[in-house]
């Protein structure tokens, strides 16, 4: 108050000599001395993380920023689950016993060797955890992004089948690739310092940036519809390659591709054909999708956490259709001699266990001699290099922070939080370390600091003490918020101009090809390459021949512009209707004439209340408030709404 009552420099010094005080004390208190008042009942405290994270400048609250943080978590935490399973395909470290070393194919039938790697697998959950942790904890202090990092999916299977091989069959040594991530992220941080990482994304048209978002939301969808990380609803086809699948595992016929004796989670419904749709986890996902989608249409918070925990306790009930327990439920998985869901149950009845890192960590082998290395090095790189930018800006375009210039605050701490991550995972003994697409959910519930991405690291933190709870949610009940954060990153592609030619081509095959490829990076590629090729020989024929259409007539070919065509074509179709019903018009008139000024407005004419407001209706209502009508030239248009009235009258 005295400041406000003082001229504008005194009002100014007290507020400095305020904000100095609170730091003060704030330091004394935290050092052990009293605090100032409030202190202990958390005001202080409160007002210095929302401070630091700038959460009510965001618009958000430290509730809504802990609620965020648990939905991206949940929604990610089937991550030490999966990840695990992946990369331990990898046979890590591990070696075949004296007996069979010999043989190279041991690796196939060897106990010492399976055994191994189910010690192997069990360790990489305490791994994928602690690397988690520490990437998103770091991202939420010098970020302030409220993005979640973990192993990347996608990356991890690039690692384990492509340059290490099933169980170490591949070119590269897993110690050797371990190697290769740790210099890639160094490079990560390198290229972010001298800016060449962030010119590069600068780089990427506007067209194929908006149109990542819209195709990140299209694979989340893709992964939400299958088994492995969702409802099941969509199954793999021998004519098609994909179909409508909903079948119970009786029903189903897995797919193996030697020389791997371990079956996938890719599978036909050919053993039952009339099967589709009689799985009880499909229906429990389908049921669970439309519960988050009705209570975030009811705008009540935590929506998503709410879907995945119901389905995550329904499916904990031993000896139903839809236990996580049960072979004929949920037949993947196992070992140790146990089945899948066996293997399940007694894992989780663990509760509490903190499995060890012993074969994984620092076990990095810089071989510059092997010249698989750099092949593994650069391949590592330009993937996630594409795969990171696109993730990064999707989810800064879907929080609506991209500046005009294409840049978002943070962006540059949050390239080189990726980048140190990375380096972090192949100390730990991990794949690629990179920024998830599942931080969406966070967003969409109202997450807009990095106190998400902290309190989701802590729950990560938390989650090495109870992994076996943790690593047991089923994949039915993360799939639906996949889904639903899907269809949310969907808006934006609404800013792509539909009908310039040159754009809308490059950002289908962008959206196109990510859900299908299963790779962020491929999709940015697709789009990058016909955004050039199209482009490219338009500016060609355009030195030679003179512009195309489009370019003489940009205003023309607007999304806007066609919203608004489409809009009077509406309005005439309603017309015609309402004539076909005797319902009285308008008559039409021989030449335009000037819209009258609507009522509300100064020198409006008076006309008969007709409708609401005093406005005249060109149709009826039919379910809802109508809008306003105008004659002008002889056909109802759009008019100019009254004070206090939407464009459309409502």
């Amino acid at each position: 108050n005295n400041a406000m009552a003082q001229p504008e420099e005194a009002a100014k010094k007290v507020e400095a000599e305020l904000e100095d005080l609170v730091k003060n004390d704030m330091i004394n208190s935290w050092m052990g001395f009293k605090g100032p008042e409030g202190f202990w009942d958390g005001r202080v405290v409160t007002n210095g993380i929302d401070g630091f994270f700038k959460i009510s400048k965001r618009g958000s609250t430290i509730m809504t920023e802990i609620r965020a943080g648990t939905a991206s978590f949940m929604t990610l935490c089937y991550i030490l689950a999966v990840h695990p399973r992946i990369l331990s395909e990898s046979g890590g470290p591990c070696v075949c016993g004296a007996e069979t070393a010999a043989d190279p194919d041991c690796v196939f039938y060897d106990g010492v060797y399976a055994e191994c790697v189910e010690d192997f697998r069990r360790e990489l959950v305490t791994v994928t955890a602690a690397a988690s942790c520490i990437a998103c904890v770091t991202m939420g202090l010098f970020g302030n992004l409220p993005f979640l990092l973990a192993p990347g999916m996608g990356l991890n299977a690039y690692f384990t089948y492509d340059v290490v091989g099933f169980h170490g069959t591949g070119k590269v040594k897993w110690r050797t690739a371990m190697a290769a991530i740790f210099i890639e992220g160094i490079i990560f941080m390198l290229l972010t310092i001298s800016g060449l990482r962030l010119a590069f994304a600068k780089a990427i048209p506007s067209c194929i940036k908006v149109a990542t978002t819209g195709g990140i939301g299209f694979f989340l969808a893709h992964l939400g519809l299958q088994t492995a990380e969702g409802i099941g609803l969509v199954v793999t086809d021998v004519a098609t390659g994909i179909t409508l699948g909903g079948c119970p595992p009786a029903a189903r016929s897995y797919a193996t591709y030697p020389p791997s004796p371990v079956t996938a989670d890719a599978y036909t419904c050919d053993n039952n054909p009339g099967s589709q749709m009689t799985s009880a986890t499909t229906w429990l996902g389908i049921m669970t999708l439309c519960i988050i989608g009705i209570l975030m249409k009811r705008g009540i918070r935590g929506g998503i956490i709410i879907g995945i925990l119901m389905a995550t306790f329904i499916s904990w009930i031993p000896n139903t259709l839809v236990s996580y327990w049960s072979d004929s439920v949920y037949p993947l998985g196992g070992g140790g001699g146990l089945q899948g869901g066996e293997y399940r149950w007694n894992y989780f009845k663990q509760v509490v266990k903190v499995e060890r890192i012993q074969m994984a960590g620092a076990q990095m082998d810089f071989n510059f001699n092997d010249p698989n290395l750099g092949i593994a090095l650069f391949t590592f790189l330009y993937v996630d290099l594409l795969d990171t930018t696109g993730t990064l800006f999707a989810m800064a375009k879907f929080m609506n922070i991209i500046q005009p210039n294409g840049k978002f605050e943070g962006d540059q701490k949050a390239f080189m939080v990726d980048g140190f991550s990375t380096m972090i995972g192949a100390v730990l003994g991990t794949s690629p370390v990179t920024t998830f697409i599942e931080s969406a959910p966070g967003i969409e519930e109202g997450g807009r600091t990095g106190l998400t991405a902290i309190w989701s690291g802590f729950l990560f933190f938390i989650s090495l003490f109870f992994a076996p709870l943790l690593a047991s949610i089923p994949p039915w009940a993360t799939g639906p918020a996949l889904i639903v954060v899907g269809a949310m990153m969907m808006r934006g592609l609404v800013n792509i101009n539909w009908y310039n030619h040159g754009e809308a081509i490059p950002a289908f095959v962008c959206i196109a090809l990510m859900p299908l490829t299963y790779s962020i990076a491929y999709g940015i590629i697709g789009g990058l390459f016909v955004y050039v090729v199209l482009n490219g020989f338009d500016w060609l024929l355009a030195f030679a021949f003179g512009p195309s259409p489009e370019a003489e007539n940009p205003a023309e070919m607007t999304a806007v512009a066609r919203a608004e065509e489409l809009a009077s074509e509406k309005v005439a179709v309603s017309r015609d209707a309402a004539a076909s019903r005797d319902i009285e018009t308008p008559a039409p008139q021989a030449e335009a004439v000037p819209a009258p000024i609507p009522a509300g407005y100064p020198g409006a004419a008076q006309v008969p209340p007709m409708g609401f407001n005093g406005m005249p209706m060109a149709f009826p209502p039919m379910g809802g408030s109508p809008a306003p009508q105008m004659p002008m030239g002889g056909y109802p248009v759009m008019g100019m709404p009254p004070p206090g009235m939407g464009q459309y009258g409502y």
